[in-house]
């Protein structure tokens, strides 16, 4: 069903963003752990790859977040002034979280820095850093909002999911093993093409807003968020599993399995964090005042986390990268304690905000 006063009621998006924002620090901060050796006979390897693939939802789920808000008709006034302003929050974003990566890791790592060329290639392939891909993502799919707006104001539900769902199938017919001796067929990453296999989570955001579940139906779809996590969770790089569930419903970014889990998850956050729903607290006024500095501040969090995250590995003080999963909860809550604070503290500088 849908609500008919969803777009008054939008404090689930800076709960979510805030859930999001804590999922990709622990992504990070316990990935090592979560490859490395023991990742599957170990308490400390398990722990590690249910706190990483739990929350492989977090990047779509952001870009779901993006489309609804920035899809609304209603709130776009025009091509140039949507560019201008987009350009303004992501170009100098774009620019300086690579120039800071490229300068840390040029300072701190023997070897790395091989010239302006080698470097220029790493940016533009995303390899600078394993986060800085997803603001390609964002700047990508912002130049091509003018061009969707019209048609978003013109469709219908039906068919705003229908284009979800043929944009979706790219990334993920793209994995599958549909090539020449059952290879995948493949998708460049580049900084020009990052947007293209995101296009369906950037239209689903904005077909799925103001739909609820119904409530007999929340305790089904939290089951069903509970089971993919797990199941994502033993499946990623265990010998154990099956050849054709990572081949068909891999544990990645454009697994459909991953794909349902993030369209789960946004609706089950729409549906509960509501006057009426079962998290209505966190809807309430104090609440979302609360929480919306850490939600406007996300793409700073974003870009800084991993920063901390590397000074505190390489200074000793968050521990080795392969670290016992007590550490590795310690290490994800001083990461994203130190970084919030450290971005919300910035954000007072007019000049630097404009990358936080």
């Amino acid at each position: 069903m849908t609500d008919p006063a969803a777009g008054d009621r939008l404090a689930w998006v800076t709960w979510l963003r805030v859930l999001a924002i804590l999922g990709v620090v622990l992504i990070h901060t316990v990935g090592a752990t979560a490859a490395g050796p023991g990742s599957t006979t170990t308490v400390d390897g398990w722990v590690a790859r249910v706190l990483d693939l739990s929350f492989v939802w977090a990047v779509p789920v952001f870009v779901m977040l993006s489309g609804l808000l920035s899809l609304d008709p209603s709130h776009f006034r025009g091509t140039a002034h949507y560019l201008r302003r987009r350009a303004w929050r992501l170009v100098p974003a774009v620019v300086v979280w690579n120039l800071v990566y490229v300068g840390y890791l040029a300072l701190t790592r023997d070897g790395w820095w091989k010239g302006p060329r080698e470097t220029l290639a790493l940016v533009l392939q995303g390899e600078v850093a394993p986060h800085l891909y997803f603001f390609w993502i964002v700047l990508g799919l912002s130049l091509l909002t003018p061009v969707l707006v019209p048609w978003v104001a013109r469709a219908s539900r039906r068919e705003l999911v229908a284009g979800a769902l043929v944009a979706y199938a790219v990334p993920v017919l793209s994995t599958w093993p549909l090539g020449p001796g059952g290879t995948p067929v493949g998708l460049t990453h580049v900084a020009w093409t990052w947007w293209l296999p995101y296009l369906g989570a950037y239209l689903a955001g904005r077909a799925l807003r103001g739909v609820l579940l119904p409530r007999r139906l929340v305790p089904l779809a939290v089951v069903a968020v509970l089971g993919l996590c797990a199941l994502l969770s033993w499946q990623w790089r265990n010998p154990a599993a099956p050849t054709w569930l990572e081949e068909w419903l891999g544990a990645h970014y454009y697994s459909p399995s991953v794909a349902v889990l993030s369209v789960l998850v946004l609706l089950l956050a729409q549906t509960v964090v509501r006057p009426g729903g079962a998290l209505a607290p966190l809807a309430r006024p104090a609440a979302t005042r609360l929480a919306g500095p850490v939600g406007s501040a996300t793409l700073g969090i974003f870009g800084l986390h991993y920063l901390v995250l590397l000074v505190g590995v390489d200074t000793g003080v968050l521990g080795e990268p392969v670290a016992s999963w007590p550490v590795l909860v310690l290490r994800a809550a001083t990461v994203a304690v130190v970084t919030t604070v450290v971005v919300l503290a910035l954000r007072r500088v007019p000049v630097v905000r404009a990358v936080l």
